[in-house]
C-alpha cells in the first residue's frame, strides 16, 4: 500500500487539491465580485449602480461600491442560468458584462469556466504542484546522476527542470499580479508560455549561432570543405528560425485566408490556436532536449571516473596510413594512460586495456592494433593489453570487448572505464548502458572548432538513438493541447 501510494504520490496531490478548490469554490463561490478598472479617480465618481439588464431570477446583486480606482459588484447566485449585468455611472454607461450560475451554485464571469471567488486559489494550488513536481524531478536528476550519468532519462529531466522552471515562474507571476483568470485562462497561459518561451531564447540562440558559425568557418578552413563540417552553420540557422516560428506560424495564421482565426466563436479560431500551440511544443520541447544534451555532455566530458577499475576500453577511430595514430586517437590513448596512473598513484591498482576497433578497408592494420603498438611504446606491458579488433563502431567496441572481459574475468560485475573524446563520452555511456554496462568515460581533448561540430552531430545522433521516448512525450503534449483547447472552445462556444 505504502509503494503504491509512493508511486501515485502526484496524482493524489492533484486530487487533494482539485477536491480543496472544489469544496472551497462550492462554500464560497455562490457570491462573486465583479471588478474592473474604471479609469477614474474615487473622487471623480457621481454614483455607480448595477441592475440585471438580462436574466432576471438567475444573479441578485448584493452590492455596487468603488474601492480605488475599481467599481466592484458584488452577487449572489439564484438559479442556473446566464444574466447580464449592466454598470452605471449616474446616466454614463460604464460596462456590460456576463456572469453564469451553474447548477452548483458557483458563479462565474464572462465565460463558462471563467474567473469564480476561489479562482485564485486554484492559481496557488497549481504554482504549488509545480513547486512539488519540480523539487521531486531535481531530486530524482540528481540521484539518476549519482547512480548512472549517462541515462536518456537524465537530458529528459533536465529539459523538463528547466521548462517547469518557467512554468513556476509564470505560476507566481499571474497569481499575484493577474488572481483574477478565468479556469480557462489559466489553462490557456501554460500554452501561450511556449510561445513565449521560444521568443525569450532568440537572443540566447542567436549569439550561440553566431559563435558556432565563427567556429565552423575554422573547421572548413582548416579540416576541408564537407556537408559534415557545416552541421554547425546549418543548426544554428534553424535554432534561430525554430525561436520565432510560434510567432511566425501566429502571424501567418493572423493574415491567412484559408482559415478565419478572428471571429471569436468560430472553429477556425480554435484550429489556429492548435497549430499555434502545436508549433511552440514542439521548438520548446527540443530547445530543452538541446540545452540538457549540452550540459550532460559537457558533465559527462569533465567526469572523472573513481579509481577503482578493472579495466578500460579506448575507442578507436581512422588510424595514418603507416599504422600509426592520428592526433585525435593518440588523445584518447594518452588519456588512458593518463588515468591509469592516476588510479595507480591514487589506489596502486593496475588496470587492463582494451584498445577496440577493426581494420577499415584503406587501414593496413586493425584501429585496435594500432593502439596497442602505440601503448607498448609507453611502456605499458603487453600482459596488461587485451585487443579488441572485430568492431566497426562505438556499439560493437563495447559489445566485443564485454565478450573478451566475461572470457578473462571471473568476476560477474568488474569495474570498467571507457576513454575516447570529450563529445563522444555522454552517447558512449549511454550506448554501454544499452548494453547492461555499466561503465564510466572519461574524455580526451580535441579543438575547439572541432569539439562544438562533433557534438552536434552527437546531439542529432543521441536524438535519432531515443526517437521512440520523444515521440511518446511529444504525443503526450499533444494530448494536453487538445484537452485544453478542447476546454477552451467549450467554455468560449458551446457551453456560453
Amino acid at each position: 500500500m505504502k509503494e503504491m501510494l509512493i508511486k501515485h504520490k502526484f496524482l493524489i496531490l492533484a486530487v487533494i487539491m482539485m477536491a480543496v478548490c472544489f469544496v472551497y469554490a462550492l462554500i464560497a463561490g455562490k457570491e462573486y465580485t465583479c471588478r474592473f478598472d474604471y479609469g477614474k479617480n474615487p473622487e471623480d465618481i457621481d454614483s455607480v449602480t448595477a441592475v440585471i439588464d438580462e436574466g432576471e431570477g438567475i444573479v441578485e446583486i448584493l452590492d455596487t461600491y468603488v474601492e480605488g480606482r475599481d467599481v466592484c459588484v458584488r452577487v449572489r447566485s439564484l438559479n442556473p442560468g446566464r444574466a447580464y449585468v449592466d454598470v452605471r455611472d449616474g446616466d454614463e454607461h460604464i460596462s456590460l458584462f456576463v456572469l453564469y450560475s451553474h447548477r452548483s451554485g458557483i458563479v462565474t464571469q464572462y465565460d463558462y469556466f471563467g474567473d469564480f471567488t476561489g479562482c485564485n486559489l486554484v492559481q496557488i494550488c497549481l504554482a504549488l504542484y509545480i513547486a512539488a513536481v519540480l523539487a521531486d524531478i531535481i531530486y530524482r536528476y540528481r540521484r539518476s546522476l549519482r547512480e548512472n550519468l549517462y541515462r536518456s532519462a537524465n537530458i529528459r529531466m533536465c529539459g523538463l527542470i528547466i521548462f517547469l522552471s518557467g512554468c513556476l515562474i509564470s505560476s507566481v507571476f499571474n497569481a499575484v499580479f493577474y488572481p483574477h483568470m478565468g479556469l480557462y485562462e489559466i489553462l490557456g497561459s501554460y500554452l501561450n508560455l511556449l510561445t513565449s518561451f521560444a521568443l525569450f531564447t532568440f537572443p540566447v540562440a542567436l549569439i550561440m549561432g553566431i559563435l558556432t558559425t565563427i567556429s565552423n568557418f575554422r573547421l572548413l578552413a582548416k579540416e576541408g570543405r564537407t556537408w559534415r563540417n557545416t552541421l554547425g552553420i546549418i543548426l544554428s540557422i534553424m535554432l534561430c528560425i525554430a525561436t520565432v516560428t510560434p510567432n511566425l506560424v501566429s502571424y501567418g495564421l493572423q493574415n491567412a485566408k484559408w482559415i478565419d482565426v478572428h471571429r471569436w466563436t468560430g472553429t477556425g479560431r480554435f484550429i489556429g490556436m492548435f497549430i499555434e500551440y502545436t508549433a511552440g511544443i514542439v521548438v520548446v520541447y527540443f530547445e530543452c532536449i538541446l540545452v540538457g544534451t549540452i550540459i550532460l555532455g559537457i558533465r559527462a566530458a569533465r567526469h572523472i571516473p573513481a579509481f577503482d577499475k578493472d579495466y578500460i576500453v579506448i575507442h578507436g577511430c581512422q588510424i595514418r596510413k603507416d599504422g600509426t595514430l592520428t592526433k585525435l586517437l593518440q588523445s584518447r590513448a594518452d588519456r588512458a594512460i593518463e588515468f591509469a596512473q592516476m588510479q595507480k598513484k591514487a589506489t596502486g591498482k593496475d588496470i587492463v586495456f582494451i584498445p577496440s576497433g577493426g581494420k577499415g578497408s584503406d587501414e593496413v592494420i586493425s584501429e585496435a592494433d594500432a593502439i596497442s603498438n602505440y601503448l607498448v611504446s609507453k611502456g605499458i606491458p603487453e600482459s596488461s593489453i587485451l585487443i579488441e579488433n572485430e568492431s566497426v563502431s562505438t556499439y560493437e567496441n563495447f559489445r566485443n570487448a564485454k565478450k573478451l572481459i566475461e572470457e578473462q574475468n571471473g568476476k560477474k560485475e568488474p569495474k570498467i572505464a571507457f576513454s575516447t573524446t570529450n563529445y563522444h563520452v555522454f552517447r558512449s555511456g549511454l550506448l554501454a548502458s544499452r548494453l547492461g554496462i555499466k561503465a564510466e568515460g572519461i574524455g580526451s581533448h580535441t579543438k575547439s572548432y572541432f569539439w562544438i561540430n562533433a557534438f552536434i552531430r552527437e546531439f542529432i545522433a543521441t536524438v535519432f538513438y531515443e526517437y521512440k521516448d520523444h515521440l511518446i512525450v511529444l504525443a503526450v503534449l499533444m494530448l494536453i493541447n487538445i484537452a485544453v483547447n478542447l476546454m477552451i472552445y467549450m467554455s468560449n462556444v458551446v457551453l456560453s
